[in-house]
């Protein structure tokens, strides 16, 4: 299984203290499907606090989306694996929906390839698999409009806590300290990604959102 992916193009947002903290968790034996699944979540939340901050219009949602509706149609015309197709169509999404693609390419390829740059278009697998996986990107970027406030963080800590129980084995909980600080691995872990959204705000907050998260979705 390969090692390592390319993750140059993750630089709007960095992912490797929430994946640090899971794989102290895992004592350092993280399998790298369940890296990706961490770092997809999270890049995913960023996305839609980004769209957030830049005011909720259909607008915001167009531009990614387009770019990425048009990356897969590039994908019919490249024939020849000497073609820089993909690279430059790669370049012009933007980010963080760049990030989002790259994650859902590195996911879908994870038994396949170390890096995108390996995609091998005279292989069928090859072709299908980076359409599968610009698909869930198109379907992650289209979800996200008219979606209600707090889903995505509803769906960032579901995922977390599914994720968490399947690498560690342990039951994800959560509850209230005296002085205000995560203390169980979990707690830490959540509380990290709360972060990512609300980095200001104190470990009790991020309890009280994900308490909520819990209780919407039994």
């Amino acid at each position: 299984m390969p090692k390592k992916y390319n993750t140059s193009t993750f630089n709007t947002f960095n992912t490797e203290a929430l994946e640090n903290a899971l794989v102290s968790t895992c004592n350092g034996n993280l399998q790298i499907r369940h890296r990706l699944a961490l770092r997809a979540l999270a890049l995913s939340l960023k996305y839609d606090a980004e769209m957030k901050n830049q005011g909720v219009t259909n607008q915001n949602h167009v531009e990614p989306l387009k770019a990425l509706t048009n990356f897969k149609a590039n994908l019919q015309r490249r024939k020849k694996t000497s073609d820089t197709l993909t690279n430059r169509g790669l370049m012009k999404v933007p980010e963080p929906v760049g990030a989002i693609l790259l994650s859902d390419i590195a996911y879908t390829f994870r038994d396949e390839i170390n890096d995108y740059t390996q995609i091998d278009f005279s292989n069928a697998r090859h072709v299908d698999l980076l359409k599968v996986a610009v698909d869930k990107s198109i379907s992650k970027v289209s979800d996200k409009q008219g979606r209600p406030v707090n889903e995505p963080l509803d769906e960032f800590f579901i995922g977390l806590t599914d994720l968490f129980e399947n690498t560690t084995g342990k039951p994800a909980v959560a509850g209230a300290h005296f002085d205000g600080q995560p203390k169980t691995d979990f707690e830490k872990l959540m509380y990290l990604g709360y972060q990512i959204i609300r980095p200001a705000y104190s470990y009790p907050s991020a309890l009280k959102a994900y308490e909520r998260a819990i209780s919407r979705n039994p």
